[in-house]
């Protein structure tokens, strides 16, 4: 896993790889706090990114990053400050589908929640997603109110023939 910035690129170790304006810092950037964010690779295909600093902000593909890891795949663009870095993949195959690894969803999971994902998850949630509210069913009126209609009916053709 790699970052690209500047026409440069940077590999991101094993351990991680700081991003931030501190000139010890793997990715140094301008603009931004001292220890701005840290990259963690997880195998050779994936790699998760957390704020570093409060108050550090961190988008990936235009959504903010939050409290917990966020993952990264091939092609994805972090944007720091004013800053563009493009998550690049040298083992991914150039020009072919951008889809997730086999596994890596459950490998990630393990990674990130320390538990086993569950088995269906992705069939529950289809399951579960939101479904467009039906049209309410037409209302019935009670056998009471027809039978009370009926008689009044009856009575007023009663009292107008008689």
């Amino acid at each position: 896993m790699e970052l690209e910035f500047g026409g440069r690129r940077y590999p991101v170790p094993p351990e991680e790889l700081i991003i931030g304006a501190d000139p010890a810092a793997g990715l140094v950037l301008t603009g931004v706090e001292p220890r701005h964010a840290v990259v963690r690779r997880l195998g050779d295909r994936m790699a998760t990114v957390r704020v570093a600093a409060e108050g550090a902000r961190i988008l990936v593909n235009g959504v903010a990053v939050g409290a917990e890891p966020t993952p990264l795949l091939h092609g994805d663009v972090l944007e720091i400050g004013a800053h563009r870095i493009t998550v690049l993949n040298p083992g991914h195959p150039a020009g072919g589908p951008d889809s997730i690894p086999e596994g890596a969803r459950e490998r990630l999971h393990d990674t990130l929640f320390g538990v086993p994902r569950p088995e269906g998850l992705d069939r529950l949630a289809a399951a579960t997603a939101p479904v467009a509210p039906r049209a309410p069913a037409p209302r019935r009126l009670p056998v009471r109110v027809i039978v009370a209609i009926v008689a009044g009916i009856a009575l007023l053709a009663w009292l107008l023939l008689n």
